[in-house]
């Protein structure tokens, strides 16, 4: 019967994701609206990158670092949700080819 605990955990640890990616959505589409309301060229890219992490939430790719693949802490999403890298990334400069 072990195995039924651990599917119970796995599915409870599954809702709760789901509830924090729903949280990070709407937190998405409120930061969208506030930065389609001005018009200059910050807000301008600063809702493009907003649009791109809610296109990643759809593709299912959402919350993970373009750069190295790490799962992104949801704390660092709640913070900035359209980020795209993890902290250690962004802190450091990608490497030349």
């Amino acid at each position: 019967m072990a195995g039924v605990g651990s599917l119970h955990d796995l599915m409870r640890h599954y809702d709760q994701h789901l509830e924090r990616l729903e949280s990070l959505r709407a937190l998405l589409h409120d930061q969208l609206a506030a930065a389609r309301r001005h018009r200059d060229a910050r807000s301008a890219r600063r809702a493009a990158a907003i649009e791109a992490a809610l296109e990643r939430m759809d593709r299912g790719c959402y919350g993970t670092c373009l750069r190295c693949g790490a799962l992104i802490p949801f704390e660092q999403l709640m913070r900035r949700p359209q980020r795209r890298h993890c902290d250690g990334c962004a802190e450091t400069p990608p490497r030349a080819a």
